[in-house]
């Protein structure tokens, strides 16, 4: 696609603006989804939710990076909820869901971007098994085991605040997402898993989850099925302590390692071969909640967070992270629910990555800072329109590429009965 028609195609999507959109709130990801609307006075209830969800982001890169371009991105993701309380199962919940992203690529092709400016990249285009997990609570409530094919990210290192956002650290944070053969059990390939939460007292919630070490399948990344058992691959493990303090804010704190070695960046043995060493793991904290607004149980005004990460830097390109932003709901008068929202994401360079860039000539900054600024429409219940813009600072960490400007909007369409 060309430049000049994404633009004209962005200008005809701002057109359709209009109305609400999400509420900002702090929720608990443990915690069991939201009942399906009551049914009929002549129809039984349903343990069952069907939804379907089609996003498109319509991006273009406007100058620096790798080059000038648009891309038409899509994800298209349907799911199948259980809900066991609806069937005489209590605390029985179950999800499988499959998508299917075309494989468009931005921010590597375009803007050269470590950090994506696109939360729904994934290559290649096929559609894939995404979640297949049941979990039963436990302990009347106040515990639970999850098993199956679980993203991590819907339940640790969640940054709910900064999910207005597009780009990819926004959801996962840079240092983590980096991680393992096929990255962490993420997007768009989620792992085995066995994760557990126990709510000690009101308010807390600890967590803790064992994860394949190698998310899906490496060398055949299209599969339906992307699962690969191997001893090699170790597992990760993760733990996360999170307090509540009503809907109000949110402190949480994790800490995570990999079982299984990987390749040095900067090490090598006598045969001039990187060393393999262990010890890839890393720490996170995240605070987020209301700045100022509404306190007696409304939605609006004005909320931030500010989330920190560090890895191991001898193994991993990311070696620390800083992310921050603000959130604001009902900005415009008669729009209570549109959200606009500032950000910032910085991911740091390792000396280890700075030493491989050195041995390949390549001139390596300390780190890549991307500041974005969107707001959310709703031009529907089924329908969230959002321009984006994304200016991007030392695309990839590599100074021999100007600074990109990236902008665009995303179209996010669900149903579900």
């Amino acid at each position: 696609m060309r430049l000049g028609g994404a633009i004209a195609a962005i200008g005809v999507a701002l057109c359709l603006l209009a109305s609400s959109s999400l509420a900002q709130t702090v929720t608990d990801p443990t915690a069991p989804a939201a009942p399906p609307p009551a049914p009929k006075a002549d129809a039984p209830p349903s343990p069952f939710t069907f939804t379907g969800a089609y996003t498109v982001d319509l991006l273009g890169n406007l100058g620096g990076g790798e080059a000038d371009g648009a891309r038409y991105l899509d994800l298209l993701k349907l799911s199948a909820a259980y809900d066991g309380a609806l069937a005489g199962r209590q605390g029985l919940t179950g999800l499988v869901s499959i998508e299917h992203a075309n494989g468009a690529n931005i921010s590597g092709e375009l803007v050269g971007a470590s950090q994506a400016v696109s939360s729904i990249e994934a290559t290649p285009g096929v559609f894939r098994l995404y979640e297949a997990w049941v979990q039963q609570e436990i302990l009347g409530g106040a515990g639970g085991v999850k098993v199956g094919l679980v993203d991590l990210n819907t339940t640790f290192d969640v940054q709910e605040t900064a999910a207005l956002f597009l780009n990819s650290s926004d959801g996962e944070g840079a240092e983590l997402s980096d991680t393992g053969l096929n990255g962490p059990s993420i997007f768009p390939t989620p792992a085995l898993a066995v994760t557990a939460f126990w709510r000690p007292a009101e308010g807390w919630t600890a967590q803790a989850g064992v994860f394949d070490g190698v998310a899906g399948d490496p060398s055949h990344r299209g599969r339906f099925v992307a699962i690969q058992i191997s001893p090699r691959d170790g597992a990760l493990l993760i733990a996360q302590v999170e307090r509540r303090f009503g809907d109000a804010a949110r402190i949480e704190v994790g800490a995570w390692t990999y079982t299984a070695s990987f390749d040095a960046l900067d090490q090598f043995d006598d045969a001039g071969a990187p060393r393999t060493i262990g010890g890839d793991g890393g720490l996170y904290g995240l605070i987020e909640g209301r700045v100022a607004g509404e306190s007696d149980g409304g939605q609006g005004g004005l909320s931030g967070w500010v989330r920190v990460g560090v890895a191991n830097g001898d193994i991993n390109r990311i070696a620390d992270y800083l992310g921050a932003g603000l959130v604001y709901t009902g900005l415009i008068a008669g729009r209570d629910k549109d959200q606009a929202g500032l950000a910032i994401n910085r991911a740091g360079f390792g000396d280890g990555a700075r030493a491989q860039a050195a041995r390949a000539g390549i001139p390596l900054a300390g780190a890549e800072t991307t500041f974005e600024a969107t707001y959310r429409y709703a031009v529907k219940d089924w329908l969230n329109v959002q321009p984006d813009v994304q200016y991007v600072i030392h695309p990839g960490g590599n100074l021999a590429l100007g600074d990109a400007l990236v902008i665009g909007v995303r179209l996010a369409f669900t149903a579900s009965r």
